[in-house]
């Protein structure tokens, strides 16, 4: 038979992990009209958030001639911890006929615990009229679950801890395009920072407080100095030039902003041709600035002996000089104007125990029988159960019973998001007992299995000392055996069910003569035997059920007795005549057919 390729049509299902009612009422959007999967693939997610997304399908309804009867979805491997789904068809197993609608839909929710990205494995089925039938097919849909970000109004964090150990991204929210900005960092191991971005690897598990001191820094003028001056103050009344100038210069420096704002004027220097003012811490704020020194004169006009420019947006000492001579430096300081201290606790959690796997009663399964395996899970953590590296449907509980051979494993995860995973077992299953069969003849059972323990049973239940191989039966019921190797394997044969009124009594073959056989509408019954006079007789069918019944009293015959049955009743069949009269009891089988 010809196998149809699924990919084509069946890539647009949806991902699920078991059919539950924790995701209810998603939305089907109709302005998609393609065969896909819509949003594909399926939007970010973040670690301990709130995770809500509807999904809608749109399905094939026939491909290479071939109508599509219905599409289902079968599981899923691989979701996320903490993620739940619930399909629009809960009510039909998640049966689609695409016949009547093209369109379904899924909604993704929950709070997901595990961060990456995670390949979810969706197993789906496409039925087709025959002879092509049902075509399964597993489609790969990828999700990613990004890291949570923490902090506050002073850093940021990335991701917000770890298992066991971590390495955290930090990075400083406070900033300035005008003003230094120094950061202190304190991250609670010990370490210590002062980048606006910083890494951290927290190699123990434990609460970390970190802080963060962010100070934003001012310009200010602290010191002005004056080396040099040029003779532009040489010929007023005050310092004349006779044979030469006489007397120095009164000097006074000026600061000005961008604005031409005044921000200072020093004290007078007298008759000074250099000097300084220390200690000013004049602030710098609406740069770019000037400083212009003077010679102060009492009757004629002040003279300028130099202006220079500044831009005053570094702190250092800046040499100022030209004018004709006038020299001098300025040095420029910091001063903090605001400060921010902010903290955040950063947690690394311990992960789980690693989950020791219990496998009862041992490693190895009897054809046709189950082991158990379990953890021990105090702490009430998830759990997924995994066979051959795939995640095993519905498999979430402390103990699951595996009745097929492989390696199991399991993992546990706690609310913090945090994986352990066990190490694996391997369940192999034992060489399968052959058909177990025994011979019946007359009340006789016999099985010819010398090689095992045997079990005779009757209606379900072990007969008490029967273990031999041949047993004789004595009453009506269901009959099997079972057989049990050295291993500890067994095997029952079918059931039988076995009426004793069906026993024929060999020793009394010459005692009784029934005649015609088949009977058809009676039976003529000569019983080869005087002196009898009553007699209780009935004719029951298979299951032991009795049909016809009554009491005969025979005359005193010396050699024969003979009576006669009415069989119109009866329908065609095999059935047992029960003779018995005060002396014995006889069985025989009689068939009806008509």
């Amino acid at each position: 038979m010809k196998r149809f390729l699924l990919t084509a049509f069946l890539f647009n299902l949806i991902f699920t992990t078991e059919i539950s009612a924790q995701c209810p009422g998603c939305l089907i959007n109709t302005g998609f009209t393609s065969p896909g999967i819509y949003p594909n693939p399926l939007p970010d997610g973040t670690q301990g958030q709130p995770y809500d997304q509807d999904v809608t399908f749109v399905m094939f309804t026939d491909t290479s001639g071939f109508t599509v009867n219905y599409f289902k979805i079968l599981g899923v491997n691989n979701l996320p911890f903490g993620l739940n789904w619930q399909c629009n068809s809960t009510g039909n197993g998640c049966q689609y006929d695409p016949q009547v609608s093209i369109y379904g839909c899924v909604k993704v929710c929950g709070i997901p615990l595990q961060t990456g990205t995670f390949t979810v494995a969706v197993n789906v089925v496409a039925n087709f009229p025959f002879p092509v039938g049902d075509q399964y097919s597993t489609i790969d849909i990828v999700v990613t679950i990004l890291p949570a970000s923490g902090g506050n109004s002073g850093f940021s964090y990335t991701p917000l801890g770890g298992c066991d150990s971590a390495t955290i991204d930090f990075l400083a929210l406070i900033t300035s395009a005008t003003n230094p900005v120094t950061y202190n960092w304190d991250f609670g191991n010990g370490n210590t920072g002062t980048q606006i971005s910083e890494t951290q690897t927290y190699t123990d598990s434990g609460n970390y407080e970190v802080t963060l001191q962010t100070e934003i820094l001012g310009f200010i003028l602290t010191d002005i100095a004056v080396n040099s001056v040029n003779n532009n103050w040489c010929g007023d009344v005050e310092e004349p030039n006779i044979f030469g100038c006489q007397g120095d210069p009164d000097l006074v420096a000026v600061i000005t902003d961008a604005g031409g704002n005044t921000l200072y004027t020093s004290p007078e220097l007298t008759d000074q041709n250099s000097g300084s003012w220390n200690g000013l811490n004049i602030a710098l704020s609406n740069p770019p600035y000037s400083i212009t020194i003077w010679d102060i004169d009492v009757i004629s006009a002040n003279d300028n002996l130099g202006s220079f420019a500044f831009n005053g947006n570094a702190a250092g000492n800046f040499p100022y000089n030209g004018a004709g001579g006038t020299s001098g430096s300025l040095n420029i300081g910091t001063t903090i104007l605001s400060t921010f201290n902010d903290t955040s606790i950063i947690h690394i959690s311990n992960s789980p125990v690693i989950p020791v796997i219990s496998i009862s009663p041992n490693d190895s399964i009897c054809f046709g029988d189950s082991v158990s395996l379990s953890i021990s899970n105090s702490n009430g953590d998830a759990v997924q159960w995994i066979q051959n590296g795939l995640e095993i449907i519905n498999g979430t509980n402390n103990q699951i019973s595996v009745t097929e051979t492989g390696a199991f494993a399991v993992t546990v995860i706690n609310t913090d998001g945090c994986a352990s995973y066990s190490d694996s077992v391997i369940i192999t299953e034992l060489p399968a007992l052959p058909a177990i069969n025994f011979q019946i003849s007359n009340d006789t059972l016999t099985a010819f299995l010398t090689q095992y323990n045997l079990q005779w049973c009757l209606n379900g239940l072990p007969i008490s000392g029967a273990t031999s191989s041949v047993y004789v039966y004595t009453q009506t019921g269901d009959y099997y055996l079972i057989a049990i190797d050295e291993l500890g394997c067994q095997r029952s044969s079918d059931t039988f069910h076995l009426n004793f009124d069906f026993i024929i009594n060999e020793d009394d073959e010459n005692e009784l003569s029934i005649y015609p056989v088949p009977a058809q509408d009676f039976i003529h019954v000569e019983l080869i035997e005087g002196n009898i006079e009553n007699l209780k007789v009935s004719i029951n069918d298979i299951s032991g059920k009795k049909i016809i019944a009554y009491d005969i009293k025979m005359a005193t015959v010396m050699k024969k007795n003979v009576f006669t049955i009415d069989t119109k009743i009866l329908t065609n069949g095999i059935y047992s005549l029960k003779i018995q009269s005060d002396k014995k009891v006889i069985n025989r089988k009689i068939i009806v057919q008509r």
